[in-house]
């Protein structure tokens, strides 16, 4: 993952990078079946709990993201930039009085 990461040298690399993993994943997820899906995943001390199901495990991802772009949004709000999920609220909210 790390010589992948090196290879990203510009926005639009980045970018592109992301919509293309993500619709992987996406695609990949698509795939897995329910039953997979129900499976039990054990893991070894400490991690607690020591069981989830792989649907679980597949959420975790999501909430990790969830985690990062949160913080990325803190950030913005810091050095003064407007999030781009506020700004669209607030154009469907200023559209929606007009």
């Amino acid at each position: 993952a790390a010589d992948y990461e090196a290879t990203l040298k510009t926005k639009a690399e980045i970018v592109k990078a992301l919509e293309t993993n993500g619709d992987q994943f996406a695609t990949w997820l698509e795939s897995v079946p329910d039953s997979a899906l129900a499976e039990t995943i054990v893991f070894h001390p400490p991690i607690e709990p020591p069981t989830k199901s792989r649907f679980e495990v597949i959420l975790g991802v999501k909430e990790h993201e969830m985690h990062h772009r949160g913080q990325l949004m803190v950030v913005q709000r810091l050095i003064g930039i407007v999030p781009h999920l506020t700004r669209a609220r607030q154009e469907r909210t200023a559209g929606a009085r007009t």
